[in-house]
């Protein structure tokens, strides 16, 4: 691996904003990927996902004609976004940095290392195996949740035997082998407004009725193993002397089963239909729904061939189960096996302290060869 070329591509990576509101970020980044993998002599697909023109990149080793025929075209696939968390201007307030073994810069551990290091691993797998393929997806959404990359994402994962998705490791070298699945729910609760001292008889306070709600999450969360409900947006009413007639009620659940939302959802349907606040009405919508990242047999015979080529070089780590999302849900949730968190160690995410371990990329490097080489092999 050239790691001279590779934190020269990487400084011009991270000095370039591309936070998911700069879409034009997004699509400079975009560009500068999509140079770097024709340089490589992959094949390069592009397509817009909306109307502000995000950009979502697929790359290969193979051209679409080669993979017409493949149930399953990619051999390995490795996944990652281009957008980051900070606002336009901030790599300018701090730019890309290599201080006491630290490399800084927005983004520059999530993940635009991880996104780098696949188009490495790539270059050097596609001259030992060519007869292989080896693909990359980037999406341009990933830290809103990708409203609108999850189904493009769903459809390159259908096309791999293996998945590797390129965030970064925690800062002990861990990777990630499953994670819980998130849901975002809204639900809107609509009264009858009255005045507060004059006529409160009148009123049906909404806000009243979202306190049930509450209430609910409240018997819901942990009522059954793994399952989180945490109602974390609250808003309502107009003024203190007024009976509300509108609130609203923002719901984070996340999930180890599907069983578990089918279970909360039906909870959500029982007290929509029976109000306890005569004269209110309740509904609920599903605003996102990010599969669970299940470990499969399969999953776990990637774990295991990770393992054991890192005690071969003597690199220590451990793999743990998460309850954050990624999109390497939605590869889960397509049938692939996939393993997370394989990018270099980094902590401080994102925040101004974000950095990954400058001697990691080698270490990671080696190791993903190592068992991307033994997959193929099987």
């Amino acid at each position: 691996m050239d790691t001279t070329r590779f934190f020269n591509e990487l400084e011009t990576l991270v000095n370039t904003d591309s936070g998911s509101s700069d879409v034009e970020g997004v699509i400079r980044v975009a560009d500068i990927l999509e140079t770097l993998y024709k340089e490589a002599g992959l094949h390069v697909s592009r397509v817009e996902l909306d109307q502000e023109k995000r950009p979502f990149l697929v790359a290969t080793s193979k051209s679409s004609e080669e993979l017409k025929t493949k149930e399953k075209p990619y051999d390995v696939l490795f996944i990652g976004h281009m957008d980051t968390v900070f606002s336009e201007g901030t790599a300018e307030k701090r730019p890309f940095t290599i201080e006491d073994g630290k490399v800084k810069g927005p983004g520059a551990a999530d993940m635009k290392a991880g996104n780098l290091m696949a188009l490495y691993l790539i270059k050097e797998l596609k001259e030992e195996y060519p007869e292989k393929c080896f693909a990359i997806a980037n999406n341009p959404d990933e830290e809103l949740g990708s409203p609108y990359s999850w189904e493009r994402i769903i459809e390159e994962g259908k096309k791999a035997r293996y998945g590797f998705d390129m965030e970064p490791g925690r800062i002990t070298g861990n990777f990630v082998k499953e994670r819980k699945g998130c849901q975002d729910y809204r639900v809107y609760i609509h009264g009858i407004a009255s005045h507060a001292g004059n006529a409160p008889d009148k009123g049906a306070s909404a806000i009243k009725e979202l306190a049930r709600w509450i209430d609910l999450c409240d018997e819901l969360n942990n009522s059954s193993p793994g399952l989180n409900v945490n109602p974390g947006l609250v808003s309502g009413g107009t003024a203190t002397n007024v009976i509300a007639d509108y609130a609203e009620l923002g719901i984070d659940v996340r999930i180890l089963d599907y069983s578990q939302m089918e279970m909360v959802e039906k909870a959500f349907d029982e007290l929509a239909k029976n109000p306890r606040v005569p004269g209110v009405t309740s509904e609920w919508k599903k605003l996102s729904d990010m599969p669970p990242m299940k470990l499969t047999p399969e999953t776990q015979h990637m774990v295991d061939i990770i393992m054991e080529e890192g005690e071969k070089l003597n690199y220590p780590f451990e793999f743990e189960s998460a309850g954050g999302s990624s999109d390497a849900s939605f590869v889960s949730g397509a049938g692939t096996p996939i393993v997370d968190a394989c990018g270099p160690h980094g902590e401080g995410l994102h925040g101004d302290g974000e950095y990954f371990l400058y001697d990691t990329v080698e270490k990671r490097f080696q190791l993903l060869k190592k068992v991307i080489k033994r997959l193929l092999e099987e």
